[in-house]
């Protein structure tokens, strides 16, 4: 259980800086998405109170806010497997363990998206069907295929614990008021967007390192923005995605999965689906919505053989017109792989709590994951 004299922390997470007493994004390496990536806006600048964000980091990893007691958020968004869950398709509510060995329960339609800078993404979910994280965070918590629960549980369970009681006094400034489910989300959507990652070699490599790529890296940079692969069009740096809806073909995993347009109705959005961050590409396999291709390589050749036009994908598709057979060359594929490895950076990966306030077990894999400190 934790101490008496616990207190959340009022230290930024990496990545953060403090500015009058609220943390805002350090963008050590990068000056403006209009210099970086062409989308015409300038980097946003929330301010987020890092009392909020250990909450909300707490609550990310206790299962006691589904209904079972048994799932909590880190289980499908799990720091082991950079903040995905490693499973073709993930697996919600009566499932037992976690990460690519966890089994039974419901196995879900789609595979778990990583949380890599969700605070820039303008739709959540494969489909888009949320616009907020807020709105994204009632999606799993209320699903009975997931956690299962509900705000009278929410709110009931940890209203009856002091030591929660203590965190969001701490974190909100609330004295003898209830906890609500609306803070809980909120403290989660917070912690969420605290997940930022901006430090990569390839960063470092557009700030002035030029020692940061490998003559090997720099050519499949020079792949990834060609003319022939364009993957720099969906993908544009330093978000990595253009945050849209692209139909490409990908097969399905059993029952045909009709994207966007189940959302929104439109023929046209057909198999479409949200374009993902490349952020931590290498460390989140498997790929696409479901989950179908195993590594980068396949993914790649994927694209290479003509995307859903070459891999048997239904006719009444509306694929999209850069995703066309490109017959790169082994050496091309081999650099836009060792490429995509200069995203990573995990400097600001959450630390698991080595306890959360309901006493409940907390999700770690030790043998994945020795070599991250806990606190």
């Amino acid at each position: 259980m934790p101490p008496s004299d616990f207190f959340l922390s009022s230290i930024c997470p990496s990545g953060w800086k403090k500015q009058n007493q609220f943390c805002v994004i350090d963008y050590k390496y990068i000056v403006s998405l209009e210099k970086n990536g062409g989308l015409g806006q300038p980097l946003p600048m929330p301010k987020l109170d890092p009392r909020v964000i250990d909450l909300g980091r707490y609550l990310f990893f206790d299962p006691i806010l589904s209904g079972d007691k048994q799932l909590s958020c880190a289980h499908c968004h799990h720091p082991a497997y950079s903040l995905s869950d490693g499973r073709k398709q993930s697996i919600g509510n009566g499932g037992i363990g976690y990460g690519p060995n966890r089994k039974d329960g419901v196995t879900l339609k789609r595979s778990a998206p990583s949380l890599w800078n969700v605070v820039y993404m303008k739709n959540l979910f494969w489909d888009g069907r949320a616009s907020s994280l807020e709105d994204q965070a009632e999606g799993p918590l209320y699903s009975p295929e997931e956690m299962g629960s509900s705000q009278e549980i929410i709110e009931s369970r940890l209203n009856a614990l002091p030591f929660y009681q203590k965190m969001f006094r701490q974190a909100y400034g609330v004295k003898e008021k209830k906890i609500t489910a609306a803070l809980v989300i909120d403290a989660i959507s917070s912690f969420e967007r605290s997940l930022v990652s901006f430090s990569s070699r390839f960063d470092k490599w557009s700030a002035g390192d030029k020692k940061a790529m490998s003559s090997e890296e720099l050519l499949g940079y020079n792949v990834f923005r060609s003319f022939v692969a364009r993957c720099a069009e969906c993908h544009p740096p330093p978000m990595f995605t253009n945050n849209v809806f692209a139909t490409i073909g990908t097969l399905d995993s059993g029952e045909r999965d009709y994207g966007r347009e189940s959302i929104t109705g439109q023929e046209l959005l057909r198999g479409s689906f949200r374009v993902p961050t490349l952020r931590n590409i290498t460390k989140t396999a498997p790929y696409m919505h479901s989950g179908n291709l195993e590594t980068l390589e396949e993914v790649i050749n994927f694209y290479n053989e003509g995307g859903g036009r070459g891999n048997g994908a239904s006719n009444d598709l509306r694929i999209h017109w850069h995703v066309r057979k490109m017959d790169l060359s082994e050496k091309e594929i081999k650099s836009l792989i060792s490429f995509l490895g200069t995203l990573n950076d995990e400097t600001n990966m959450p630390k698991i709590p080595k306890f959360v306030p309901s006493g409940l077990p907390v999700a770690i894999e030790f043998e994945s994951y020795h070599h991250r400190s806990s606190k």
